[in-house]
């Protein structure tokens, strides 16, 4: 596959890569030329086809040419999540049997110092590399092993995901036949590469459309809007957190405008979203040109989320400004990608439609329809690395039991409510979603960040809904200084800000209990939050009743 997009344009740039002051290119020919060398040392070392080799690079353009370089040896890749502590690559690198790792001595690897082989003795530079046509394909098949990654995990359980070169291509082609990108895009690569929907989504399928991709300096904003401007991106693949920072900031630009700018952007924006109802899609990007621009934005077109879920505000906000926010939905045991919201039939909360090949169908579904998503397709994965009872029980007549719960409308997007691990049941035995209470809590301005989770009360059955809260730093600087400081003052806003989130929910789906962290919660390298270490034992912090609510109208 990367073969012909190099035959098709070898001097057109491939990527980008930060040096020293600016973006240099990188073409096609170059990548192909360096992959090749990568994988002629890796042969010269010994390697065989399907061998492990791991690769603990944190820069993200360098990864990208090891990873194809791993690929073209006929190796298997085994990325090295760079916030993992020293036992825990340890681990991956033992139970993988890795037999090589190629690192750039930026991460701590412990005592594997008999496996190293450091990058910069493999990778020769753009000097002096092979001739395209001289670069040999690799002697592996479809069904050959491409990729083991080991899940990071919010729940603690770590797993190796065996993908192989049959998973990933079919996986790409499936997101080509969506339409969504040209060879004309170019884009920005914010996301760790390492992780499946970065790499597929953010690194194989572009290259394989004849598309640019060029490497963010680093997560943060000021330096992306940077990028942006120099680099003139097309295309952000995002998780939900990057966005809604985004979209927050914006909102905070729009509030300390003037009134007669605040009015504007107001009258503008009921246009845009009057525009959509009738039929003008368009709308935004016609009516708010200006505050795209402000924003840093105006050379977008499109915007990608996946990784996590995405509320709704986020999604119509964006679209407002003329930016259309696709969702999807996948795992790393597919490769990633199974569901995307196309650009000219899209739903703010679901994940979208299928891609080619991929089936999806609802096991065991509620008189509501809810029940757990399974997917079947070549892009779901081999197997658990040396896990056949933990693969015997996802895997089952070649469907994939993801373990999310959701629904299929009438016209066929996947709405996805949760995990089923995740369900609060409380005392009348109804079913309580910890996400959509997350969604509509974090689209208050006071709160940065919720956790929700079922906990128990001395003498009562059931479950009642419990959060843990990050309130918004910079929203209290800007509009409440003195309450962040005083932490009576700072609880009773949060206090408030839970109980007006909360008036729209369902009794029984509100907010009972609360507790305030100051720090961001601990999160995966895709900026998900570790779950299992908010949740376990948070309950026994909380002090009920943390909210009060007017007679009649508690849960």
């Amino acid at each position: 596959m990367l073969h012909d997009s190099a035959r098709c344009r070898p001097g057109t740039p491939a990527l980008w890569r930060w040096v020293d002051v600016r973006f240099e290119p990188v073409t096609y020919a170059e990548l192909i030329g360096a992959a090749a060398a990568i994988a002629n040392r890796l042969t010269k070392l010994g390697i065989q086809p399907e061998q492990r080799v791991a690769i603990a690079v944190t820069d993200r353009f360098s990864w990208s040419v090891t990873y194809i370089g791993v690929l073209f040896s006929g190796a298997t890749a085994v990325p090295i999540d760079p916030l993992l502590t020293p036992p825990e690559i340890r681990g991956i690198l033992d139970d993988a049997e890795v037999a090589l790792i190629l690192h750039d001595g930026r991460i701590d690897l412990g005592d594997t110092r008999a496996r190293i082989e450091r990058l910069e003795s493999v990778w020769p530079g753009f000097h002096d590399l092979p001739p395209l046509e001289s670069v040999p394909l690799p002697k592996v098949g479809p069904e050959s092993l491409a990729n083991l990654i080991f899940t990071s995990g919010t729940t603690g359980q770590t797993k190796g995901v065996m993908l192989t070169h049959r998973n990933l291509v079919s996986d790409v082609f499936g997101i080509q036949a969506m339409g969504i990108c040209s060879d004309q895009d170019k884009m920005l690569s914010i996301l760790p590469v390492h992780h499946a929907f970065e790499c597929t989504g953010g690194l194989l399928y572009p290259l394989s459309m004849g598309g640019q991709v060029a490497y963010a300096r680093s997560l943060k904003s000021k330096e992306i809007l940077a990028d942006l401007k120099m680099t003139r991106a097309t295309i952000i693949l995002g998780v939900p957190l990057l966005f809604e920072n985004i979209v927050n900031s914006i909102k905070r630009n729009i509030a300390h405008a003037s009134p007669v700018n605040r009015g504007m952007f107001g009258a503008l924006a009921g246009l845009s979203r009057g525009g959509r109802k009738i039929g003008w899609r368009s709308a935004g990007k016609a009516l708010l040109a200006g505050v795209r621009r402000k924003a840093g934005l105006d050379s977008i077109h499109l915007l990608v989320s996946g990784g996590a879920a995405l509320p709704s505000f986020v999604a119509e906000f964006l679209d407002t400004l003329g930016l259309p926010l696709m969702q999807g939905y996948g795992l790393t045991e597919t490769s990633p990608v199974v569901t995307v919201n196309r650009p000219d039939n899209y739903r703010y909360d679901t994940v979208g439609l299928p891609i080619p090949h991929a089936e999806i169908r609802i096991i065991d579904p509620r008189p509501d329809g809810m029940g757990e998503v399974a997917v079947h397709g070549p892009m779901v994965m081999k197997g658990y690395w040396k896990k056949p009872a933990e693969t015997a029980a996802v895997l089952q007549d070649g469907w994939l039991k993801t373990g999310d719960l959701g629904t299929i409308d009438a016209d066929g997007h996947l709405r996805i409510c949760g995990r089923s691990k995740n369900v609060i049941i409380s005392g009348a035995g109804k079913n309580i979603y910890p996400e959509e209470v997350e969604a509509v809590l974090c689209a208050r301005p006071e709160i940065a960040e919720a956790v929700v989770y079922g906990t128990t009360r001395p003498g009562k059955t059931g479950e009642v809904v419990a959060a843990m809260i990050v309130p918004d730093a910079d929203w209290f600087s800007a509009e409440r200084p003195a309450d962040w400081s005083d932490d009576a003052r700072l609880r009773s806003v949060i206090d408030e800000a839970l109980r007006a989130a909360c008036e729209n929910l369902a009794p029984f789906k509100r907010v009972t209990e609360f507790d305030i962290r100051r720090e961001p919660f601990e999160k995966t390298s895709t900026r998900k939050i570790k779950r299992f270490l908010v949740t376990k034992g948070a309950g026994e912090q909380l002090t009920p009743p943390a909210v009060t609510w007017p007679a009649g109208a508690e849960p």
